[in-house]
């Protein structure tokens, strides 16, 4: 599976009951784990959201030098810019986002060619693969099609999240809410499940003392009613009772149970597990949003929501040898989620071009924005 590096496979059967459990996927019926969590709306607009913004920043390639860093360019870049088949960066930065918020860990293979070089660099199931210590080095045991496979760090680049109990594994967000997420799943169930029986939620069938109903008829009675009144379907209908029988309809809205109200709090609740403004995915926040504090939310998200993840994906890459020699390190622009208004900006260049005090010539001020140099013919 990973080039040349082939580890022995095992030579038994694998069976539902012999595979570890960390490779079995979530069924949803006991807990709410990575599968079932991305049903959830708001877990699926926080997730989104922050792997939308990184998908959308540069990831470049520098080099250090004795007079300061340049672009690298070369190798390294080229497999930041073409991962594997099928795969851009932006494809790949948001797996590795939505990997770390689901699982709170990402695998990368590192598959090579005949040379032994990395040709490709693509995500690996986070469910099929279990870390280790084993004589004080790290290995991992990967389901693959054919069996398990025992490699190590020079086929497997793992990303966690900043928060782990062992120092080994990366907590999962949507594990460590997983309250908040089944509360959120269990009222969109309830609407669900109360629209299909018409927002009805139940009625009292009566019928005169001296015309009692013979008791083997009752369930017939209550079959026949329910098929005929309730239900998306019967929405309108006209009901028909005969026989002396009359209907009391009981019934108990939404607004007097708190439903938006609770539909509300989870919402917010479910923005704070992923640490992302309520705003962003539409839940009320409290604040009424005009055109100067959007850009302090704006600002906000980016420092607070999308940047520690930012530093883990680039401080995971940089520290492997196998893709960045000492000099070479990666980083993320985040000039393009932060780019500010063509008057802000003419007031910032006008400063970085004064004589005296200015940092930046002409042409890099052309080249930051997308235009080419003034010698340049065009």
């Amino acid at each position: 599976m990973f080039g040349r590096r082939r580890a022995k496979i095992e030579d038994r059967a694998m069976t539902r009951d012999t595979i570890p459990s960390v490779f079995l996927p979530d069924s949803g019926a006991v807990s709410l784990g990575p599968h079932a969590s991305m049903r959830v709306a708001d877990c699926f607009a926080c997730i989104r959201a922050l792997a939308d913004a990184a998908a959308s920043l540069p990831l470049i390639a520098y080099r250090r030098t004795d007079q300061g860093r340049v672009r690298a360019g070369g190798r390294v870049q080229e497999l930041i810019d073409n991962p594997a088949p099928a795969t851009t960066t932006a494809g790949l930065i948001g797996q590795l986002m939505a990997h770390l918020n689901l699982y709170g860990n990402c695998y990368l293979g590192k598959f090579r060619d005949a040379d032994g070089r990395i040709a490709q660099l693509a995500p690996l199931p986070p469910e099929t693969v279990t870390p280790k210590i084993e004589n004080g080095q790290v290995r991992y045991t990967v389901l693959t099609e054919t069996g398990v496979e025992e490699v190590g760090v020079e086929d497997i680049l793992h990303v966690r999240a900043p928060l782990s109990e062992d120092g080994l594994v990366g907590l999962s967000p949507i594990r460590q809410g997983a309250d908040v997420l089944t509360l959120s799943r269990t009222l969109t169930d309830h609407a669900v499940d109360t629209m299909k029986r018409g927002a009805r939620l139940s009625g009292v069938l009566t019928t005169p003392a001296d015309q009692p109903v013979d008791p083997d008829n009752v369930e017939q009675i209550r079959t026949q009613i329910s098929e005929s009144w309730t239900g998306d379907q019967n929405s309108g209908a006209i009901a028909l009772i005969t026989g002396g029988l009359s209907f009391t309809q009981l019934s108990m809205p939404l607004s007097d149970a708190q439903f938006v109200e609770q539909r509300q709090l989870s919402a917010q609740e479910i923005a704070r597990i992923f640490r992302v403004p309520p705003w962003i995915i539409g839940a009320p926040s409290g604040d009424s949003m005009t055109y100067s504090n959007v850009e302090q939310q704006t600002l906000a998200f980016a420092t607070f929501s999308l940047k520690p993840w930012l530093v883990v994906i680039e401080q995971a890459l940089t520290a492997d040898p196998d893709l960045m020699p000492s000099t070479m390190y990666v980083e993320f622009l985040l000039d393009g989620l932060l780019r500010s208004d063509a008057k802000t900006r003419a007031e910032i260049y006008s400063l970085a071009l004064d004589p005296e005090k200015g940092w930046m010539n002409r042409d890099e001020v052309r080249r930051a924005e997308n235009l080419p140099s003034e010698g340049t013919q065009t």
